[in-house]
């Protein structure tokens, strides 16, 4: 079957050896949407707007921290501020009434006022214009993904002899597959994807375990096998990917 650019993606990442394709997928867009957030993101007024109401997780300010363009971080940094600012303005005429009510009344305005608040400001914390980015590209892959399994017996195949996937992305998997799936297919697809997690789930243990074994000096002599970067697979396999160079 004729390779789709939509497809080519998908395709390429299980190509790579790795304990998770998909998480090659959703790295490679987080990097290109915080490259493009301090980038040609600047000239697009949309997305100055955008990015000034729902701004960036902690994740993601601190990877935009870790880039060289300070500028740009700056300039991200202080049309944000200015509008948190006025969100947080809203609150100060109705705290300060506070303190005038009195006994019982006193005391439910207040709670009422810090649940309202503290509503506010976990709605900011959570809100990220690249989480969003990466959540809805995610799903449209994992739709794709699907698809090919269904219709395409190369990336079926492919897709069974790889390493698996994280548990993540394994449940976005399952998921998924009831909605994009006919009945007889879902049914196949997460019988065998389960089975070939519980067998990579099982390689992964085994080299974690030896991996704790090489500290008994007993073991001194026992061969490292897979074992060295054990502790660092085993949490992208349960996890997701994680990394130590930015």
């Amino acid at each position: 079957m004729k390779e789709k650019i939509y497809t080519i993606p998908i395709n390429e990442a299980y190509d790579t050896p790795c304990e998770c394709p998909l998480c090659l997928l959703e790295r490679k867009i987080e990097q290109e949407a915080v490259e493009y957030a301090l980038g040609a993101a600047m000239m697009e007024p949309d997305y100055r707007v955008l990015s000034n109401e729902k701004g960036y997780c902690r994740k993601h300010f601190e990877q935009m921290f870790k880039k060289p363009n300070k500028l740009s971080l700056a300039l991200v940094l202080d049309t944000y501020l200015e509008e948190t600012r006025k969100e947080i303005e809203k609150y100060r005429k109705q705290a300060s009434s506070i303190k005038n009510s009195s006994g019982l009344f006193k005391k439910n305005d207040a709670a009422a006022f810090c649940d309202s608040f503290s509503d506010m400001l976990e709605k900011k914390e959570k809100s990220c214009i690249v989480c969003d980015k990466i959540n809805y590209t995610m799903d449209r892959y994992v739709d794709v993904l699907l698809d090919m399994w269904a219709t395409e017996p190369d990336f079926k195949s492919k897709f069974e002899k790889s390493l698996g996937l994280c548990l993540p992305h394994m449940r976005s998997l399952i998921f998924a597959a009831p909605k994009k799936l006919s009945k007889k297919d879902c049914a196949q697809f997460v019988s065998g994807l389960v089975e070939k997690q519980c067998s990579e789930l099982g390689r992964i243990q085994e080299d974690i375990h030896r991996f704790t074994l090489k500290f008994d000096y007993r073991n001194r002599d026992m061969d490292w096998g897979n074992a060295k970067d054990a502790p660092l697979r085993t949490i992208e396999k349960v996890a997701g990917f994680i990394s130590f160079d930015e």
